[in-house]
């Protein structure tokens, strides 16, 4: 941030600020009022004990409100001081509509005047947060309020979890509503299916079960990878519920393939390496094992150069040029598939693709 943009900040931090000291006095003196009076009418209390109900109302209050301005200010969770605070304004509120005057509009506005003093420090408290924590990512549009019940549901994420955006939280909650209404097509489904004869009232369902997903699944975004997976392995976590609860956990084997079963985003598995033999102890670590195949292929580390081939019987021509068309159609599958496991390896950086390649090519000839 430049001089002159931090100048600006610490001068509107200034004002705002002085603006809720001074707002806040005036309530808290019209609530001092208020309460001082009902101390004295209402409790019978005398001499300065009258005040001391403004203290242990509107004064706790205040210093429950500065340790949660100190929590906000360490991006720490306040729920406790805030409801402390709510829940002494209200005790001050109803003792002010209590005490007021019987005129029009008179007990509102006594009643009103902690309340518009704990709104004006809930709106400073969140901006405090806001920079505090400097994630002005975690802001949202007006406009998201045409989706109320999203919105909740990511605010609802917001105040669970402070280190996630907005956008994550957004995420979150699509992907979630994705995997329910996905889950309930496929539970729809199965009971139209299994029912005895079939009727309008399980179409209909089906029919308004399918628009659901259809919307939540286009709303989440499936068509990216990372999303269609995070949406699957929600329902696979929903649809194996009864099983997960059936699971032997007096050991970690069952739990271990339970979670290696879930759906992932990443590729899928290619051919696995073949397996070296096991090294010497305290020698040198053996190479692939020689195929039948012929020669191996030039260049792989650990491999010995190949000698001459052993002498072959000699085949009748015709034989040769019978199998002639055969060996060519194989070496083009053979020089295919290498290819292709070649780029795969690259893709993945995967630091063995050599020995896959020679390993597939010798599967292959013999």
């Amino acid at each position: 941030m430049s001089g002159g943009a931090h100048a600006r900040e610490t001068a509107a931090s200034a004002a705002q600020y002085l603006l809720l000291g001074g707002f806040t006095a005036v309530a808290a003196g019209i609530s001092a009022q208020g309460l001082t009076g009902f101390a004295r009418e209402n409790m019978g209390l005398t001499g300065p004990w009258p005040y001391l109900l403004f203290l242990a109302l509107d004064g706790v209050a205040g210093v429950c409100a500065v340790l949660l301005t100190r929590r906000a200010a360490r991006a720490e969770s306040g729920l406790a001081p805030r409801l402390a605070v709510w829940g002494l304004v209200a005790a001050s509120a109803s003792f002010n509509w209590t005490h007021a005057p019987h005129r029009p509009g008179a007990p509102e506005a006594f009643g009103l005047m902690p309340v518009v003093a704990a709104v004006l420090f809930e709106f400073t408290l969140r901006e405090l947060r806001l920079r505090a924590a400097g994630r002005a990512d975690r802001q949202m549009a007006a406009l998201r309020w045409l989706y109320p019940v999203e919105r909740v549901r990511v605010q609802r994420l917001l105040a669970a979890d402070e280190r996630i955006s907005a956008q994550q939280a957004t995420r979150r909650v699509r992907t979630g509503q994705a995997a329910r209404r996905l889950y309930q097509l496929r539970r729809a489904l199965h009971a139209r299916d299994r029912a005895p004869r079939p009727g309008a009232l399980a179409d209909r369902h089906a029919r308004i079960a399918e628009r659901r997903a259809h919307a939540a699944l286009v709303r989440a975004g499936f068509s990216d990878p990372a999303v269609a997976a995070d949406v699957l392995r929600r329902v696979q976590v929903l649809t194996r519920t009864a099983y997960l609860a059936r699971l032997d956990y007096t050991t970690a084997e069952p739990a271990r393939d339970a979670i290696a079963s879930l759906i992932t985003a990443g590729p899928p598995p290619g051919p696995a390496s073949p397996a070296l033999p096991p090294a010497i102890p305290g020698g040198a670590p053996r190479s692939l094992p020689p195929t039948a195949a012929g020669p191996a292929a030039p260049g792989l580390p650990g491999q010995p150069v190949p000698g001459p081939a052993p002498a072959q019987e000699t085949e009748p021509a015709d034989g040769r040029q019978a199998d002639g068309g055969q060996e060519a159609d194989l070496d083009g599958e053979i020089i295919a598939a290498a290819a292709g496991i070649l780029a795969e390896a690259r893709r993945h950086r995967e630091r063995h693709a050599t020995y896959i390649v020679a390993a597939y090519v010798a599967g292959a000839a013999r």
